[in-house]
């Protein structure tokens, strides 16, 4: 049996059905130990990797699967195969983070913990996610949002819901922050302990200038992604916001409105928030890509000075020690503090990756709407 991955450079692989449906990977086990497989008996070299960017190489047997096993700490891993170069997501793992425009995306692995953790699922009442499309006239395409509402969501209740704004990372789409985020859980379970008020959650298509990601002719240059900011926020603000007020139960108002996102969403986040606190209350900047904004910070936040302390009630910046974005979020910290603007930052363990992401949401949340 010939089987075919058509990709661009990849080998083709010959193996027997029989092989290929004895594979199973990840296999997770109860201790943490995680065995990742693929099959390509003609490959000269794969590796594994993971978002700490450091290859994994694997090992071949005879029967032409390729492995590594090592323990991990329970959390959800983002991974892929390198196949003699060719980026592959796990084709046995049907656990999966889309990509934008992409027809492959990355494998995840969960390694199962303790119910403590917010991104577990637990027996608690559990909130509903829905999907809604529409035209943006400003952007000119057609996409999507995503929604989480909370357990029991009434839309005649006569208190209006407050709005938490989540935006995705680059190369992301919209159900990222559920995928890999596992927004609802963290969700379900934050409200089930009394952590957090029940909330609605907006996941929008962070993307002003999607045709960077067209196959074959799109360019992330300088002037694209300059576009991809510029058209971004006003569709949040003149497109995305007014149909989420249309169709559900939510405040009208900036004490209802919270935003937040990670890398270049952590980014676009603080735009939004910081250039305009007379719409939102609250920001939350994970793992921020100011390096996608315009450099001169004066330009980036025209107007902002420290009067804005009074506007906004909480402006929450985080990032892993290890981020290969931390030195430009430490220019940009610095930056707030010469314009004496109000802010509490930290700096935790971890990489550019959900598994600090998820950590953040589940510490941020439950500072909102008090």
């Amino acid at each position: 049996m010939i089987m075919c991955f058509a990709l661009t450079g990849v080998i083709v692989q010959k193996a027997s059905a029989q092989t290929q449906k004895d594979i199973q990977s990840p296999q997770v086990e109860s201790n943490g130990s995680v065995t990742f497989r693929f099959l390509a008996p003609n490959a000269l070299k794969v590796l594994l990797i993971m978002d700490d960017s450091k290859p994994r190489p694997m090992t071949k047997d005879t029967g032409g699967v390729w492995s590594y096993t090592a323990t991990f700490a329970p959390d959800i891993y983002r991974y892929t195969f390198s196949v003699d170069g060719n980026i592959l997501p796990d084709p046995n793992n049907p656990y999966i983070k889309p990509l934008f425009r992409r027809a492959l995306g990355q494998s995840l692995a969960h390694v199962p913990g303790p119910s403590t953790l917010s991104w577990e699922l637990n027996d608690v009442p559990h909130g509903v996610m829905s999907q809604h499309f529409f035209k943006s006239k400003l952007i000119g395409d057609d996409r999507d949002i995503r929604v989480y509402t909370p357990p029991g969501y009434d839309p005649k209740r006569k208190e209006p819901y407050p709005v938490l704004y989540l935006f995705h990372g680059l190369t992301d789409e919209t159900s990222a922050w559920v995928t890999a985020g596992r927004e609802n859980i963290i969700m379900d379970n934050l409200i089930a302990q009394g952590k957090a008020k029940p909330m609605i959650i907006i996941n929008t298509l962070g993307y002003g200038a999607p045709e960077m990601f067209t196959p074959g002719t799109g360019q992330r240059t300088k002037e694209a992604y300059q576009k991809n900011e510029a058209l971004f926020i006003p569709a949040l603000l003149n497109e995305v916001i007014p149909m989420v007020e249309k169709l559900y139960n939510v405040g009208k108002s900036k004490k209802y409105r919270a935003v937040a996102g990670l890398s270049m969403g952590g980014g676009q986040s603080l735009d939004a928030g910081l250039n305009h606190a007379d719409v939102f209350d609250y920001v939350g900047s994970f793992s921020p890509a100011v390096i996608l904004l315009d450099p001169d910070y004066n330009k980036a936040f025209p107007n902002l000075n420290e009067s804005v302390n009074k506007k906004l009630k909480l402006v929450w910046i985080a990032i892993g020690k290890d981020d290969y974005l931390v030195p430009s979020d430490r220019k940009f910290i610095d930056w707030l503090k010469s314009k004496h603007i109000a802010f509490e930052y930290k700096e935790t363990e971890g990489v550019h990756s959900y598994q600090v992401w998820r950590r953040y949401l589940t510490e941020f949340v439950p500072l909102l709407f008090k």
